[in-house]
């Protein structure tokens, strides 16, 4: 082959092979733009589909976050009552310390009566026991002297039955 039917036949084979190219450039083309818009179609879809979830989910999130915003109401009432309900028990708390201590006081102060009163107590009874011993041996005494005096009198009743008795014999 010469040359001139060479270089005819590169071109030829060059243009063959160029048509060959653009033919599937475009075919690719032609693929990737279907691809493409089949992925866009896909997106579009997966994409509504999301924000619908997204839009019921919101709505649930709302719905739920009212129901905490009013039970946190309901919470905030409660604890401000509570706090009231705790203010008063500790004042009457506070009344109970200060009357406590005033109770502590008279008890206190009923010991030391009370410890004043035993040891009057106690001297009361050291007396009563040394009077006691006192009044038990004037009583003996007492009746001793007494039952001298009785002996005696009871002696001198029988001697003067025993003249009246002689003077009666004698009359």
């Amino acid at each position: 082959m010469d040359m001139e039917t060479l270089a005819t036949w590169i071109k030829e084979e060059n243009a063959e092979t160029r048509r060959h190219f653009d033919e599937k450039a475009a075919e690719t083309q032609r693929h990737f733009d279907e691809k493409a818009a089949e992925m866009g179609r896909h997106f579009d879809e997966k994409a509504a589909e999301t924000q619908r979830h997204f839009d019921v989910v919101a709505e649930s999130l709302k719905s739920d976050i009212r129901v905490i915003a009013e039970g946190h109401g309901v919470l905030v009432e409660k604890i401000d009552h509570l706090d009231t309900r705790m203010d008063h028990l500790e004042t009457k708390v506070d009344l109970l310390d200060t009357r406590m201590d005033h109770l502590e006081t008279k008890v206190d102060h009923l010991d030391t009566r009370m410890d004043h009163l035993e040891t009057k107590l106690d001297g009361f009874i050291v007396e009563t026991r040394t009077n006691f011993d006192e009044v038990r041996a004037a009583i003996k005494f007492s009746y001793a002297e007494l039952d001298r005096r009785v002996s005696h009198l009871e002696s001198t009743i029988k001697t003067i039955d025993a003249r009246v008795s002689r003077l009666e014999s004698r009359a």
